[in-house]
């Protein structure tokens, strides 16, 4: 009985080290595609080095819907320009991913709470990323539980 313990808490940690091999999602900083932020336009902007994509530097809300959080991100003037929108999941990872590995540079943004995105085919999404230290780094996007979220615009 105990052999076969034994056995199997082996097996578990080959599979467990197996798994932490194996994931993508462990990268170093030196892989990380967008480079650094740095503060522009007065501080309320942050803009992404490799990508020039402009980040609204504090987070507003709460808002309620995703039809409020639109027309506010459509409504924003911020650096002489009025084409902010809400980012994508996807856009939201990277920033996220940036100030993980802590390659947001002066631009030292709030990434605590839950921020409106859309989806490519505009559908909503409402929640945040976080890592998983356990084989590390690992991140997943956690959809909210909550009816209300922050808004962080991106242009273009």
């Amino acid at each position: 009985m105990e052999r076969n313990l034994g056995l199997y808490l082996l097996l578990a940690c080959a599979l467990i080290l197996y798994g932490c091999a194996s994931n993508p999602g462990n990268r170093s900083s030196k892989d990380d595609k967008n480079g650094r932020l740095f503060l522009v336009e007065g501080g309320m902007v942050c803009q992404e080095v490799i990508t020039n994509k402009m980040w609204q530097f504090s987070k507003e809300g709460p808002f309620f819907s995703l039809e409020e959080a639109e027309r506010y991100a459509a409504g924003l003037n911020l650096g002489g320009y009025e084409d902010w929108r809400l980012p994508t999941k996807s856009e939201l990872f990277d920033l996220f991913y940036m100030h993980y590995w802590q390659n947001d540079g002066n631009c030292m943004m709030n990434y605590k709470g839950e921020f409106w995105a859309v989806s490519r085919d505009q559908e909503s999404a409402l929640g945040h990323w976080e890592d998983d230290l356990l084989c590390g780094p690992e991140f997943n996007y956690i959809d909210s539980i909550k009816d209300d979220g922050f808004v962080r615009a991106v242009r273009p």
